[in-house]
């Protein structure tokens, strides 16, 4: 049974709901929501935005407005969608930290894959936000606002424990090579050359290299780095299309909408006014 939190203006900000009892279409009719799976069992995977991610029980994916999600296999468990203008993962960014490391992190996977223990007590916010839409109540908005910013920060927690723990892996390999190039010089070098020259291999090593990592092209792996970067500044800021695809790389605003389209479903005006225009609360 699906449990809803209503605003002022009577509009559906947060829900809960069952995996079991859903189709897979009707998970993702609200587009412009984050969205949280508690995963109590799986045996399959997610493709997001293309990606292949496989999924084991106790875990926990994340994923973003306008992201392409489709699910393959069987899966039990929960999903929590939220609209940003009850709380959004760019605003609290500082305070949470897991905008790019939770949300929006095509690096490394969106999931966080929980010990028995870890999931269980990540589970407790869901729970608790479960227990809190029961009855309506003074301030049940705040009060769900601030069980899913603790959740969000005990995930941030988590996940950085475990990326520590495997920074030995990485720390000298290809893998972080490229992630550190990309988050450098996304915004100022869109030709595979340079990264292929600061890396000191063929083209061939590195389209290989892009594809082992990532599981895209190198052409995609910048368009979505560009487009996370993009979508920040759209809900964010009223800087101009036209600033928005300068400030992030692209020297033609029309090519950069054409981009945000074909990754997102929508034009970057369109975004716009779902995530900033309408306002919910």
């Amino acid at each position: 049974m699906e449990r809803i939190l209503l605003n002022k203006k009577k509009e559906k900000v947060l829900a809960v709901m069952p995996i079991s009892q859903y189709s897979m279409s009707s998970l993702f009719d609200r587009a412009n929501f984050y969205g949280i799976f508690f995963f109590t069992k799986a045996q399959g995977s997610i493709l997001l935005d293309g990606r292949e991610v496989v999924l084991n029980q106790h875990s926990i994916f994340f994923y973003y407005p306008y992201q392409t999600i489709r699910l393959q296999g069987k899966f039990e468990g929960e999903l929590i969608q939220f609209h940003p203008d009850f709380f959004c993962v760019d605003i609290h960014a500082k305070d949470v930290g897991c905008q790019g490391l939770l949300f929006n992190n095509f690096f490394n996977d969106a999931s966080l894959m929980c010990s028995d223990n870890e999931f269980y007590d990540l589970k407790e916010s869901s729970v608790s936000i479960q227990k809190e839409l029961q009855h309506k109540r003074v301030g049940q908005l705040d009060m769900i606002a601030s069980h899913l910013k603790m959740f969000l920060i005990q995930a941030v927690r988590i996940k950085k424990e475990k990326q520590q723990e495997e920074q030995h892996i990485y720390k000298d390999t290809r893998y972080h090579q490229i992630e550190v190039l990309l988050d450098t010089y996304y915004t100022s070098q869109s030709s595979p050359e340079f990264y292929i020259q600061q890396l000191e291999i063929s083209q061939t090593t590195f389209n290989r290299l892009c594809k082992k990592y990532f599981q895209y092209p190198f052409i995609t792996l910048l368009q979505l780095k560009r487009i996370a970067s993009a979508k920040n500044k759209l809900f964010l800021t009223n800087l101009s299309i036209k600033d928005i695809a300068y400030q992030i790389g692209y020297n033609d605003p029309l090519y950069f909408s054409r981009v945000f389209k074909k990754h997102c479903g929508v034009s970057p005006i369109e975004f716009r006014k779902q995530l900033q225009d309408n306002r919910l609360i």
